[in-house]
């Protein structure tokens, strides 16, 4: 039988990845960690007792087929 270890600072859903917010030590009203989930277009921080950052990632650049009209 496999054993698979599990980080606990930094745990991936496919296309989420969930991970300690390593740029603050914690919120400074409860005390707790702030934890960063960011997905294919979105990203947010939050802590026990608040949303502390939510915002919208720029969509990738989708290149279209040139198309011919000569």
């Amino acid at each position: 039988m496999e054993k698979h270890s599990l980080d606990p600072q930094s745990i991936s859903i496919p296309r989420w990845t969930i991970k300690r917010d390593g740029r603050s030590p914690g919120c400074v009203f409860c005390r707790s960690v702030i934890v960063c989930v960011t997905t294919e277009s979105h990203q947010m921080s939050f802590c026990s007792c608040r949303l502390v950052e939510y915002r919208l990632l720029p969509r990738p650049n989708v290149r279209k087929a040139k198309s011919n009209t000569h």
